[in-house]
């Protein structure tokens, strides 16, 4: 239970939290992703790349108080799931649903509140790239640095990861979120992509 909250914690801040880059653009930032978070439902998804390997994340939002996550961690603990409805929360590890001790249900609902909260701002720096071609399609891109992590203090540090932001220009919302190290630009740490999801219902599961 405590790893499906620090999941939902990890993805939450690496959604928006940065470092300084270069020039100051972070207000188009912050607008973009306060926009996503005012949808009526939308779904990300993530990959997670690390020191012990890498896993798929997605999740999906109906504000203000309901998200689903499905975690493929990668490993024999297969695929875990956790749906969250205001301060209640369920998870499955894989042997059927199961409701959460109320503290840890109250953890992971305000990591939710706080994620989906409306007005959010990143504190952060963006370096504004202009229209940027990725992937065949064309948006406006954003970078920032973020800390290097790594674990030898004694070690010379890493050059900083390098975050970058896609945002769709005709409806202004974020569709991209890739993390790079600073010295292998084509290597991914962490790649979000973001969708809309009209229509999405997320219910309470029927426990065992």
């Amino acid at each position: 239970m405590r790893r499906l909250a620090g999941v939902l914690l990890l993805v939450s801040g690496l959604c928006v939290s940065t470092q300084a880059a270069r020039a100051d653009c972070s207000a188009e930032v912050d607008a973009a992703f306060g926009k996503l978070r005012e949808l009526s439902a939308f779904r990300m998804e993530t990959t997670i790349v690390n020191e012990q390997g890498s896993l798929r994340m997605a999740v999906d939002y109906l504000p203000p108080d309901r998200m689903h996550q499905t975690v493929d961690t990668g490993t024999d603990a297969g695929t875990v799931q956790l749906i969250v409805i205001g301060s209640e929360a369920w998870s499955n590890q894989g042997h059927g649903w199961a409701k959460m001790p109320e503290k840890f249900a109250n953890e992971v609902a305000g990591q939710m509140r706080q994620s989906l909260a409306a007005r959010q701002h990143s504190g952060t720096n963006y370096e504004c790239l202009g229209e940027q071609t990725f992937e065949g399609k064309t948006y406006l891109a954003y970078r920032a640095s973020l800390p290097a992590v790594h674990g030898n203090t004694a070690a010379e540090p890493p050059p900083p990861n390098v975050q970058t932001v896609y945002i769709d220009k005709v409806s202004g919302l974020p569709v991209r979120n890739i993390v790079t190290p600073g010295d292998k630009p084509d290597t991914r740490l962490f790649d979000g992509t973001f969708q809309v999801r009209d229509g999405l219902k997320i219910e309470a599961p029927t426990t065992q």
